[in-house]
């Protein structure tokens, strides 16, 4: 066995008797873990009244190498986050945000720069007034793209993923999640017999080039301002995008998502 001491992020929690819980925590150092907590909710017990989802605390844990629940000993609470559940829309954010992780991350697979982004997007939700809520939807964009390029996991932009040519100039693209990136508009390999041997891709979504040139000027570290200043209509596009190329590799309907690819 082994212990471990972090800052962690709580993404998950189920009771598990009247007085303990389950918990999944984003740790910075140590990745996502899942951890028992006897007696958390307990008065006095050394779990600051229990854990909450979207609340950043500071851990302690042991590492059981045959379960795979390791035991929180300590959850320090260090910052409640509390304005993120006085507005339905900061909720809806956070929550979409939190439930991200336990689907593109491996268990105790440490991604420090994945901490970092939804921390710093779970401080927008929590501090973002209600006349600036847009800002919400640029935030939630750049963390959607700085968790898949810390994973290894981003869409292609930068060249046809069906042909590994550069793209040419159109004014609407493809994207197919299959393959994992932007093509030339779909209608070209409906018709154009050069290409009748490649793969039959299944789903090819149309988007404005407007999108593909946004992404492909990112880079793999853009600050979030980057976001934030960018027309409301592009981010909002840029969110749907990426959170429908995160549904489609994860193979399953994520409920926490409907508002924002369902929303006209």
């Amino acid at each position: 066995m082994s212990s471990i001491e972090d800052r962690a992020i709580c993404v998950r929690t189920w009771d598990w008797s009247e007085t303990s819980q389950t918990a999944v925590l984003m740790t910075r150092e140590h990745g996502m873990i899942r951890v028992i907590a006897k007696g958390s909710k307990r008065e006095r017990a050394a779990f600051s009244g229990g854990l909450e989802i979207c609340s950043l605390g500071c851990i302690n844990a042991i590492i059981r190498p045959n379960s795979e629940l390791a035991l929180l000993t300590t959850w320090d609470l260090t910052d409640p986050l509390m304005r993120i559940r006085s507005n339905l829309h900061s909720y809806r954010v956070a929550m979409m945000s939190v439930d991200l992780v336990p689907r593109l991350v491996q268990d105790h697979d440490p991604h420090p720069e994945v901490f970092d982004a939804l921390f710093t997007h779970l401080q927008m939700c929590n501090t973002t007034d209600h006349d600036k809520q847009s800002n919400l939807i640029g935030s939630l964009a750049w963390y959607q793209w700085s968790t898949l390029v810390a994973i290894g996991a981003m869409p292609i932009f930068d060249h046809d993923v069906m042909t590994g040519e550069a793209l040419g100039s159109s004014e609407v693209f493809g994207f197919s999640a299959e393959l994992g990136g932007v093509t030339q508009d779909p209608i070209t390999y409906e018709s154009n017999s050069k290409h009748a041997s490649k793969t039959v891709v299944d789903r090819v979504w149309r988007i404005r080039s407007q999108t593909v040139e946004f992404f492909r000027s990112l880079g793999p570290e853009p600050d979030i301002d980057r976001f934030l200043d960018e027309p409301a209509e592009q981010v909002l596009r840029s969110a749907r995008l990426l959170a429908a190329f995160i549904q489609e590799r994860t193979g399953s309907e994520i409920p926490s998502m409907r508002w924002l690819l369902d929303d006209s």
